[in-house]
This record gives C-alpha cells, sequence and structure tokens, in this order.
C-alpha cells in the first residue's frame, strides 16, 4: 500500500511537470526570441566597436569622443596576467587616445564564440587576428588574441560596453 501511495504522488508530480513545461515552453519561446534579438543587438555593439578603431580617426578629439560612447561611464578595462580590472570610465580614456595618434589597428578577421543576453546583461566572447601598425614607422605586428565583453543595457535600452578583457 505504502508503495502504491509513493507511486501514485511521484506520478502526480510528474504529470503535473510535463503540463506545467509545455505552458512554459510557449512563454519560453517567446523569451528566446528576445533574448536572440538582444544577443544580435549585443553582437552589433561588439562588431562595431571594432569597426569604428578600424575605419574613423580616432586621434582626432571629437571622433574619439563619439567612439566613447560604446562604453558606460564606469567601464572596466581587464587586464591580462591576473591584474585587476582598471577603473576607465569616461575621463580616463585619455592614455588610449594617445596611443590611436601612434597607431593604426585592422582586424582582418573576428570571430564571435559565444553570445547571451538576459534582462539587461549580456556578453560576447570573440577572437580575431588582426594587424597593429605603427603610423610613424609604418611597421606591423601581427596579433591574434581572445576576448571577452560583458555589456549592459542602459535606461535609453541601448547596450554599452562594461567591462572588456584580452587574453
Amino acid at each position: 500500500m505504502q508503495k502504491l501511495f509513493i507511486l501514485l504522488i511521484l506520478m502526480s508530480v510528474l504529470f503535473s511537470c510535463n503540463i506545467n513545461s509545455e505552458e512554459n515552453k510557449k512563454s519560453n519561446s517567446a523569451i528566446d526570441i528576445l533574448n536572440t534579438t538582444d544577443s544580435i543587438a549585443a553582437t552589433q555593439v561588439v562588431l562595431s566597436m571594432h569597426d569604428a578603431v578600424m575605419t574613423r580617426d580616432l586621434s582626432d578629439s571629437l571622433t574619439f569622443s563619439k567612439w566613447t560612447d560604446f562604453f558606460t561611464s564606469d567601464f572596466l578595462y581587464g587586464e591580462s596576467e591576473g591584474k585587476p580590472a582598471m577603473q576607465m570610465g569616461k575621463v580616463n580614456f585619455e592614455p588610449i587616445r594617445e596611443a590611436f595618434k601612434s597607431i593604426k589597428i585592422n582586424y582582418d578577421e573576428i570571430i564571435i564564440d559565444n553570445v547571451d543576453a538576459s534582462c539587461d546583461l549580456a556578453y560576447v566572447t570573440y577572437h580575431f587576428h588582426g594587424s597593429v601598425t605603427t603610423i610613424e614607422t609604418n611597421e606591423s605586428q601581427d596579433v591574434s588574441r581572445s576576448a571577452l565583453v560583458i555589456l549592459r543595457r542602459n535606461k535609453k535600452a541601448e547596450w554599452k560596453v562594461a567591462y572588456q578583457s584580452f587574453d
């Protein structure tokens, strides 16, 4: 009798899970569509940010200022080799602007490895192959790296880069 009672309880739990899972599948499909749309939008921000590095003169202060719009005001740059992340924010971008006065970056290939978005956060992992050219000497160095970008949606529903690190 006790075995029958336990069997009935298990069957009722399993049956209720199946009913709920069908309802969840319907509601999850709408969430999946939103997550896919957000994932595409987050990926587009990352690709546009890199495209701007290649196609715009970021040594120009006005152009550079527009480029920093890709980032949150509390942007963190993760350094490699276990060093703590640097708080860049909008005010601490000057060293990067100075670097763009002496180098030009070209991305030959950017390969998106993984993207996920949920609510107001998204992450994009990718790797790239490219070159960094010193403007003065025209010397070029090949670069291949992996990267992680964490994005946060702001009040205007725009995705902004909150954290970026390279290996």
